[in-house]
C-alpha cells in the first residue's frame, strides 16, 4: 500500500511540474507575441518621422538614407506582420508605440535596432517563429547599414 502513495504522489508531482512548465511556456510566448506587436507598431508608427525628416533635410546623403529608409521600414513591418500572424487565428492591432524622437534619424535607427534586438532574444531557437526570425534578421543587418549611410556626408 505504502508503494502505491509514493506513486501516486511522484506522479501528482510530476503533473504539477509539468503544469507549471507549460504555464511558464505559455506566458513566455505571451510576453514573446507582445514584444513582436510592439515592434510591427513601432516600424508603423516610424515612417511619419522618417518621412519629414526626408522632407525637410538640406543633408543631401540624409534625404537619400531616409528615401531607402521609408520603403524598408514599409517592408518590414507588412514582412513581420505576415510572419508572425502566419497560422495564428487573431488579429493584429497597431498601437501606440512611436520612436522617442521624431525628429533625429539615427535614434529612431537606434531604437528600432535595440527594439528588433530585443525581440530576436525573445525568439531565437523557437521554431514556431522561423519566419519572424529571417525579418528579425534583415531589420537588423540593413538597420546597422542606415547608421553607416547617414553618417557619410
Amino acid at each position: 500500500m505504502r508503494q502505491i502513495r509514493l506513486t501516486e504522489s511522484r506522479l501528482r508531482g510530476m503533473i504539477l511540474e509539468a503544469t507549471r512548465r507549460a504555464i511558464m511556456m505559455e506566458e513566455r510566448g505571451e510576453e514573446t507575441d507582445s514584444k513582436i506587436r510592439e515592434l510591427i507598431s513601432f516600424l508603423h508608427n516610424a515612417q511619419k518621422p522618417v518621412r519629414e525628416i526626408h522632407w525637410n533635410t538640406n543633408e543631401y546623403a540624409l534625404h537619400m538614407v531616409t528615401d531607402e529608409t521609408i520603403g524598408d521600414l514599409c517592408e518590414w513591418e507588412d514582412g513581420l506582420a505576415e510572419a508572425f500572424l502566419g497560422d495564428r487565428d487573431i488579429e493584429l492591432k497597431i498601437s501606440d508605440r512611436k520612436p522617442e524622437s521624431d525628429t533625429d534619424f539615427k535614434s529612431i535607427i537606434n531604437e528600432l535596432v535595440d527594439l528588433a534586438s530585443e525581440v530576436k532574444e525573445s525568439v531565437s531557437g523557437n521554431k514556431d517563429y522561423d519566419n519572424v526570425c529571417a525579418v528579425l534578421d534583415e531589420i537588423l543587418e540593413t538597420g546597422n547599414q542606415l547608421l553607416y549611410k547617414s553618417q557619410l556626408k
